[in-house]
């Protein structure tokens, strides 16, 4: 974490398609090629003829359309072993023989899971049509899975063979999503589809909640810093400028940052802000929670992280964003597989001891339940 922070200067991975165990002092070739659009590479092990090392290698054109459907987080989150254990899980509490279950997530393997885990019948609905899909061709289940590109309002009866849902699922997790709370499109989705679910029906996850954490950066908070002089350069113009816009609506509003990536310690404990039953249907009003967040540890209070965790179950939790603080410094690991909402302060208090710090920090956050969105407020 003492490297020059370099983030404006990308660099580029590029993955090769077979892992290659190589010991020390081993020639091994690495093969470069490239058309008129792309690159793309293959090491191989060196062999007894060295100058004939296998240069024809074949372009890495997707053909099982899985890196159609999904990202590189997606990929990460859903061979994410532990989190798939705990929907398997909770769909083990939650599966009858006789359950007909409705999943409404987008690329989702958990209709495979249901119907491996004995549900009688899985129907899916995918945010997006086309390749959401895939899943649930590619295991040869279509005649027990069945999937509809229909959005659920317009669900009807007949999708369902006349049958009523005894368990709804869902990650939740759609590609239209970029703040953690846009996924809560399951909570509109389940609403929209309430006549269809019988009167005892099991909701996974039951409910969700929204979780926030004020943090120092040891580097994010230079996207939002003034340069003021710089190589002998006076920009204040320019800073102006970008406060200015800033300050016209962008000051107001998180923007989704993968944490994993910046460094940051917690200078508060997180809190539990906001909660959501998917139980029940969407309510008419909004969502509202005043309160304060205790500083407990020295730094520069640069921001407010937030994320959303989701209850699958009694004692069965996910996290969308914190996973634990490492240390008595208050270092963060984060969930690597999911971009968290960050909050930029319009000031930063610069604290070195703990008399210096002020004792919280107040903050006011409405969830509009007709838009769907958040809108929060904090001061120093």
């Amino acid at each position: 974490n003492t490297f020059q922070w370099r983030d404006h200067w990308m660099q580029c991975v590029y993955f090769l398609p077979n892992e290659e165990p190589v010991l020390q002092g081993e020639k091994v070739y690495l093969t470069a090629c490239r058309d008129e659009y792309s690159v793309w590479y293959k090491l191989q092990k060196a062999r007894e003829e060295e100058n004939k090392a296998d240069v024809r290698v074949e372009s890495p054109v997707c053909r099982c359309q899985a890196h159609l459907l999904w990202n590189r987080p997606r990929f990460g989150e859903l061979n994410d072993q532990n989190r798939t254990r705990q929907y398997i899980k909770s769909l083990m509490k939650v599966l009858k023989t006789d359950s007909v279950c409705l999943c409404i997530s987008d690329g989702s393997l958990l209709p495979v899971l249901a119907h491996y885990l004995g549900a009688k019948q899985v129907q899916c609905f995918f945010l997006t049509g086309g390749m959401w899909e895939h899943p649930v061709a590619c295991t040869s289940l279509t005649w027990k899975v069945t999937s509809s590109k229909a959005r659920p309002e317009l669900l009807t009866s007949s999708h369902l063979e006349d049958k009523k849902i005894s368990v709804l699922v869902g990650e939740p997790f759609f590609t239209t999503s970029l703040l953690p709370w846009h996924n809560l499109y399951f909570w509109y989705a389940r609403t929209a589809v309430t006549s269809h679910l019988t009167s005892d029906v099991t909701v996974l996850p039951q409910s969700a909640s929204l979780h926030m954490m004020i943090v120092e950066f040891q580097d994010l908070w230079r996207i939002r810093s003034p340069c003021g002089t710089c190589e002998g350069f006076d920009v204040q113009t320019m800073d102006d400028m970008i406060k200015n816009s800033l300050n016209f609506r962008e000051s107001k509003e998180a923007e989704p940052h993968p944490l994993w990536e910046y460094p940051c310690k917690s200078l508060s404990d997180p809190q539990e802000v906001l909660t959501f039953d998917f139980r029940k249907t969407v309510p008419q009003h909004c969502l509202s929670r005043e309160g304060s967040v205790n500083l407990l540890r020295k730094g520069k209070s640069h921001g407010a992280v937030l994320w959303m965790e989701y209850h699958l179950a009694a004692a069965i939790s996910v996290s969308t964003g914190l996973l634990q603080i490492s240390n008595e410094k208050g270092n963060c690991e984060w969930n690597p597989h999911c971009k968290q909402a960050v909050y930029f302060f319009s000031s930063v208090i610069d604290s070195e001891t703990l008399s210096d710090l002020p004792s919280a920090v107040t903050y006011a956050i409405n969830f509009d339940t007709k838009t769907g969105e958040i809108a929060m407020d904090f001061k120093l």
